[in-house]
This record gives structure tokens, sequence and C-alpha cells, in this order.
């Protein structure tokens, strides 16, 4: 066969597919997967809602021509999907190529669609669906790789219903039965279910290598003027440094803007800043602050302390020797982000593209550009993991006295905060119960919200706190605390940065949003360096396992569900499903119901009726069993006349069969369940041959 023959023989097109299930399964699942990409930011929803009618268009053309296609239709088509993957090149040429991973995602949607899309309007075979079924995989598998909660969760038991009917469907056509059952399809969706939960509870938490250390890359960066120097202090710099005007504006990267400003909050929501892999979650440090004026924290070098060092000669950069567990964190920036270089605790080596990079005395890290939306660095960090036994015997913290001054230093007497401090850890006999006593009182007595009132001019930040209405978000309660701290001589400063965020345990990644921003106490212990404090956050010492991630993001969204409509439209559904059930159940004529009424009676009568026995014998052997009382109508009589309309014509509907019905049902009801006159070991049909009146069993319900 020659080569164009070929081809056309692969071209082809198999049967027509004729079932409707089949089509309408594979468009759902086109159309979920089309959606979760548009809930997940990959696709408009102007593309994505154009997409979705086009597919079920496509699908309706294809199915009234599946058996006459168009002649040329699939060379039209061919030329779309090439003009796709054209477009698609051109979009990540413009990203900078593959060193930005998350520029090619959102292409990577729309390629997919388009194709999608182009297919469906070519849809005439078995093998044509099966295609479109699989496309959706693809699609949902985009949505999958943005998503960040349970949310997500809602577009995957919809595509998996779509897929698991269409899978079935498919294999109802392929082997003649038809369209499946019900029971068919909730069988197959309760062992989809059981084998994925069993999967998910079976795989344990993923663990990064300490052997690997992942590459760097720098996309769309900009050069600092002044070296070190946080970006936006600099002439012509492209992010702000200082906080705007009003209660919730805000300057800098998503809140970090050189001073903290505990007056100002930043409307902070779900726009996703970095992903982090990371060997254990952490608290991902931006800056840490040494100075408190009674409003804003600032970081003031120390005496005889340089105020940043330059670190040159390339990755990687050797920033300290301290001891402690080693902690890989890789960062992967969504978000253009200024030239803070963010990290795990103590941060000994980075792995930065770049020739230098700037370090403090307090371990702060700042680069010589800014970095643009795909860039990469990893921190190697040394974690000490001490436990709360060690740190409570540790001894009393040792510093040199210009830092034991730099960091107990207040702006003013604080007689009121220092009363408070003393009384609540009264009974506390070294730092560490000191400080969890503190942290306690500030977890119970404190309310967490972002709606604070301003802060009077002149006034102090912790004073209204702590004597006002004690509301307030991370930055006054970790203030607050850390003031009380220092009133006790115990040396303290303020970190900013992000908490891990939501963990993926599919892709090993944190997710950190813009929310996740945080403000935290790190205190020092001599012999254990800075550890971090906090009563509004809890950050876990491992990498949570699959099975953990998804209990706790069900939980989560359970907890969101409005409850008592939830309930209703349940016990809504519950009544419909049960409703419709009884219906299905119910006999189908009114000489079907009094056969199945009489059929009961006898077996609560302890009578078994044989299925050879005709309605009008086990009526015979009700009455005899229990005669009926006076004025009531006897078995006989209301088997007669069921009798009589299914095999004599004679009509039986209205209030006549309702009568007939409901003496039959009232008979049943009468009947005990125990039988006294049955013989031990007499079955039904021995009974039923003494019966003379015999008629075809099949007029009992029909």
């Amino acid at each position: 066969m020659s080569l164009a023959g070929r081809i056309k023989a692969a071209n082809k097109p198999g049967p027509p597919e004729h079932s409707v299930l089949l089509r309408v399964a594979a468009t759902g699942a086109l159309a979920v997967g089309i959606a979760a990409c548009a809930a997940e930011g990959e696709l408009s929803v102007v593309v994505a809602g154009g997409s979705i009618v086009a597919v079920v268009l496509g699908n309706l053309f294809s199915y009234r021509r599946r058996a006459r296609p168009l002649p040329g239709l699939k060379v039209v088509l061919a030329v779309v999907a090439v003009v796709a993957f054209w477009r698609f090149y051109l979009a990540i040429s413009a990203a900078h190529g593959v060193t930005n991973l998350a520029a090619v995602e959102g292409p990577l949607a729309v390629l997919f669609t388009w194709i999608q899309v182009t297919h469906s309007f070519d849809v005439p075979s078995r093998r044509d669906l099966a295609f479109s079924l699989a496309g959706s995989v693809t699609l949902m598998a985009v949505a999958a790789a943005q998503a960040l909660d349970m949310t997500f969760a809602l577009y995957v038991i919809a595509w998996a219903v779509c897929a698991l009917v269409g899978m079935t469907a498919m294999w109802g056509s392929i082997s003649g039965v038809g369209r499946p059952r019900l029971r068919t399809l909730v069988v197959g969706a309760l062992t989809l279910v059981v084998v994925a939960l069993a999967c998910i509870i079976a795989l344990p938490a993923p663990s990064v290598s300490s052997r690997l250390v992942f590459p760097s890359a720098i996309g769309g960066d900009v050069s600092i003027a002044s070296p070190a120097g946080l970006e936006g202090t600099a002439s012509g710099a492209t992010f702000p440094v200082h906080a705007g005007s009003g209660r919730v504006a805000v300057g800098g990267f998503l809140g970090f803007a050189g001073p903290l400003d505990t007056a100002v909050r930043g409307a902070l929501g779900r726009e996703l800043v970095f992903r982090v892999r990371a060997t254990q979650p952490s608290f991902w440090v931006a800056e840490t602050f040494d100075n408190w004026d009674g409003q804003s924290w600032t970081e003031v070098a120390a005496k005889n302390h340089p105020g940043w060092r330059e670190i040159g000669g390339g990755p990687p950069f050797a920033l300290s020797s301290a001891g402690g567990a080693q902690d890989i964190q890789t960062f992967y920036l969504v978000q253009p982000g200024p030239n803070l270089v963010f990290h795990a605790e103590v941060a000994s080596s980075v792995w930065f593209p770049a020739q230098r990079l700037f370090v403090d005395a307090d371990g702060n890290i700042r680069s010589g550009t800014s970095m643009g939306s795909g860039s990469i660095y990893t921190v190697v960090s040394s974690v000490d993991n001490a436990t709360t036994a060690e740190l409570a015997e540790a001894p009393a913290p040792k510093l040199s006295p210009i830092d034991q001054a730099r960091l107990t230093e207040l702006p003013h007497p604080y007689p009121r905060v220092a009363a408070l401090a003393a009384k609540i850890t009264a009974h506390a006999t070294n730092t560490e119960a000191k400080v969890l006593a503190l942290e306690h009182w500030m977890s119970i007595h404190t309310r967490y919200t972002t709606d604070i009132p301003p802060l009077p001019k002149g006034a102090d930040t912790v004073d209204e706190f702590l004597f006002g209405d004690r509301r307030g978000f991370c930055e006054q309660i970790s203030t607050s605390l850390a003031v009380m701290l220092r009133t006790l001589g115990i040396p303290t400063r303020e970190a900013t940065g992000y908490v891990p965020g939501s963990y993926n345990p599919i892709t090993d990644l944190y997710s950190v949003q813009a929310k996740d921003a945080h403000a935290w106490v790190q205190v020092w212990f001599p012999g254990f360096g800075w550890q971090s404090f906090d009563p509004t956050a809890l950050v876990a010492t491992v990498n949570p396992s699959p099975a953990a991630t998804l209990g706790h993001d069900a939980i989560r969204a359970l907890h969101r569900v409005p409850l008592v409509p939830t309930v209703l439209v349940a016990a809504a559904l519950a009544l419909a499903f049960f409703v419709a059930r009884r219906r299905s159940q119910a006999p189908a004529t009114p000489q079907a119901a009094v056969s199945a009424a009489l059929e009961r009676a006898a077996r609560r009568a302890g009578l078994d009726p044989a299925p050879s026995e005709s309605l009008s014998g086990l009526a015979a052997r009700i009455d005899a069993h229990a005669p009926p009382p006076a004025g009531r109508p006897d078995a006989r009589a209301i088997a007669a006349v069921a009798e009589e309309s299914a095999f004599g014509g004679r009509a039986l509907a209205g209030a006549v069969a309702d009568r007939l019905v409901s003496d039959a049902r009232a008979l049943a009801r009468r009947m005990s369940r125990r039988s006294p006159g049955r013989r031990p070991g007499q079955r039904g049909s021995e009974a039923a041959s003494a019966s003379s009146n015999e008629a075809p069993a099949a007029s009992r319900g029909r």
C-alpha cells in the first residue's frame, strides 16, 4: 500500500456511534475540564464559556453527521490544529522559554482546549469519542497543577462521574447490551472511590532528597541601584517600598516594605505568590527587625557590626556554618518579587543565579536584582529542632551588653505591660516556660481580625491593643508578645514572611498565597539560637501525608458548608429518592396490587405461596386459616374479582379498584406471622394441592 493509501486508511472514519449517553458523557467530561482550567486561572471566563458552547455545538453537529461525515473536514481541522500549535510556540517564546514554567501552563491550557474544540466537530465514531474522554484528562491535569484546596475536588467528582458513565456506556456499546444500569454505575463509582482512598491512605509523605539541589533561574530581573537596599529605595525601581496611605493600603512585595508599620494593613487575598518544595514545612523568613518605636519595627545595625556584607564568587554562596538538621527549600516565584531572598531559619548556603548576594548580621538575605515571574532559587538551611524539654533546660540568655540592650530595648517604659507580663509568668521558672505562658495567654485573650480601628496619632500600638479591645491581626499580636517578653529582659525580635501555605502531596509543593503573609516572634536561646513562637499560627514539623492533607482539606471544606440548607437539601433528595423507589416498586395494576397483598397475608399467616398456585387457591387457604370478621370481605371474594378482571375482560379502575386494593391490604394487616394450623415440615406446594380451583400462576400480579 502506498503512503497516501496508508494515510487515507488511517483517517478513515470508524463505524458511526449511535450511543447518545456516551456522547453526552464525553461532552460533559470536556466541559468540566475546561471549567476547571477557568476556575484555576488558566483560561479566562470568556474563553472557557465560548469553548464549552463550541464543544456542545460541535458534538451536536458530529452526531447529526455521524453516518455521513463531510468530505475534507479533517483537512480543515488539521490546519486549525497546526495554527493552534504555532500560537502555542509563539506564546512560550514570548515567555522566556522553558525557564518560566508558570508562563507555559496558560498557553498549554489554551492549546489543549483549542484542540478539543476543533476535534469536537469530527467525532462520528466510538474511537473519536474515546479521544475526547482522554483529552479531558489532559485538561484536568493542567488545572490540577494550579489547584490549591479542596474546591478543585468538586471538579474532580464531576469529571469522574462523566468519565465513569462514558466508559460504562462505551463498554455497553461494544458489547451490545445497551445503556448501563444505575446499579452498575453505583457499584462502579463506589469501587472507584474505595480504591482511590486506599491508594491515598497508603501513600507516604514525600520527602526531599538531601543530595539533590535544584537548578536556579531568574526571569525578568531588574538591577538594584543601591546594593543591598530593599527594592524601592533606589531611584527608578519598579516596586514601592513605603506603605501607602489609608487603613488597608500597603506597599512593597505584598506587605514587605522595609519598616513594618503596625498601623496599616494590606488587603491580602488569594493571589498565588510562590511555590516551595522543602524538606519540612517552616516559616519562610523575609525580614527580621530589632528596633521598636511604638508603632513600627525597623532594622538597626548593631555597633561594631557591619550593616550588610557582600558575598561574591557566584553560586553556591556560603553564608554560615551553623549546626542542625539540613533543610533544602526551592522557591518557584509566580509573582514578580523584589530582592528579598526567602529562607527557613538560618540559611547556610544559597544557589542563586547571580555573582553576588548581601547578608546582614541577623541572617537576612538580599540580592542585587529583583526577581521576575518564573524565578527559581534554592536555599539550604540549618534547622535546630529543639524540643520543649531541651529549651526548658537552656540557661538564661547571655549576650554581649550591646546585643542584650539592642534586643530588649523599648522606646519608653511600659508599666502596665510589664505588670501584666509579670503576672502571667509568675509561676514560670525558665525562659521557655515564660514564653509559652505568654503565648498561651495571647491565644486565649486576643481575637484575630484584620478589621482594626485606626491607631490614634501618637498612640502606642501595644498599649492600645492589650488594654483596648484586644482585636488585631498577626502584627499587633506578635508585637505585643515581643514587647511583653522584652519587659522581662528576654532578647526578642520581630520576623516577617510567610507561613508554609497549603500542601499538595501530589506535586510535593507548598502553594503560598498573599493571605499567608505573616509576622511572628523569635526568641534567643543559648545553644539553640533563634526560636520562632507564634500564638496565631501553627507550623507542622514534617510534610503531611496525602491522607492527612485530604482529611484536613475535607474537614475545612465541610466547615464552610452551611448546615441548615445542606440538611434541608439532603432531606429533600432523600425524600425524593424514597418516593421514586416506592413508585418504581409499586404494582403496575390493581390486579398486581391485590396479588401482592394476598401473598403478603399468606406469608404473615405462615402459608408459603407455591409457584404453581392460583390466586383463588391461595385465597381459599387464607380463609381456612383465618376466617374474616363479620362484615369484612373474605380473601376468596377479593381474589375472584381480581381474576375476573384479569381474564374475563372486566375493567377494574376508579373507586372499585381502590376499594378492592384497600380490602386486600387490610386483610394482610390482620394476618398473624404465626401459623398454629400449619403442620411442621408442610410446604406451601403440598397444601396447595388441595385446591381444586386452579388457574395459571401468571394470573397473580397480571
